[in-house]
């Protein structure tokens, strides 16, 4: 197996400076959304002509899909494999809450983005942040749907209980609490509403819970 390219000093500057960007880009699409969000004020975050920008990135479209592409994997990586952790289906499901909640405590800016851009609806992921990010959420939602489908299977939850729906289900619950929490408690941390919406979940799962 060959050792991968390493980059010159020149490529590793490139990078960085890339990457600055980026992060400046994710700052003032949090705080303006897409539509609203221009190359001059991106620039003016990141201490860099505006010419400078378009020689990293051709427009803002192309800009705001790097931002959220380069965020999709560390996004999958925390959530899904802090799941896989768990040894029954409801510690991986309550592993996927936890992790969702961690990440974007830490990245505020990001979620604000999705919320400004989607509304938090799943049905405009793909139109309006593209194919790779559309396919992230399917996979998500697929993940989920097998952890349920085992765990009903082995009684950890209720036996009328559609797989695809909960799965569906639960992705929308964090959304709407996330979203409520970027539009009415962002001085509140993130986390804090973690152990309440497990408590929801639990309560809408328990194998005990009448339809």
């Amino acid at each position: 197996m060959s050792e991968p390219k390493r980059l010159s000093r020149q490529e590793r500057a490139f990078q960085w400076r890339r990457d600055h960007v980026l992060e400046s880009a994710e700052h003032v699409f949090a705080r303006k959304g897409f539509h609203e969000a221009t190359m001059q004020e991106i620039a003016k975050e990141a201490e860099y002509a505006t010419g400078t920008l378009y020689g990293f990135f051709v427009s803002k479209e192309s800009l705001f899909a790097a931002v959220i592409e380069r965020r999709i994997p560390q996004i999958n990586e925390q959530l899904l494999g802090r799941a896989e952790r768990g040894q029954s289906a409801r510690e991986k499901i309550e592993g996927f809450v936890q992790a969702f909640f961690e990440f974007f405590d830490s990245h505020r800016d990001l979620f604000q983005i999705y919320v400004n851009v989607t509304g938090g609806f799943p049905w405009t992921v793909r139109a309006e942040l593209g194919e790779q990010a559309f396919q992230s959420h399917l996979a998500s939602a697929d993940f989920l749907e097998r952890v349920f489908r085992d765990g009903i299977r082995k009684g950890e939850f209720r036996q009328d209980l559609d797989p695809r729906l909960a799965a569906v289900s639960v992705g929308g619950i964090l959304t709407a609490v996330a979203t409520d929490w970027v539009t009415r408690l962002p001085d509140k941390p993130f986390s804090t509403l973690r152990h309440g919406t497990c408590l929801l979940l639990s309560a809408v799962l328990s194998p005990n819970t009448q339809p």
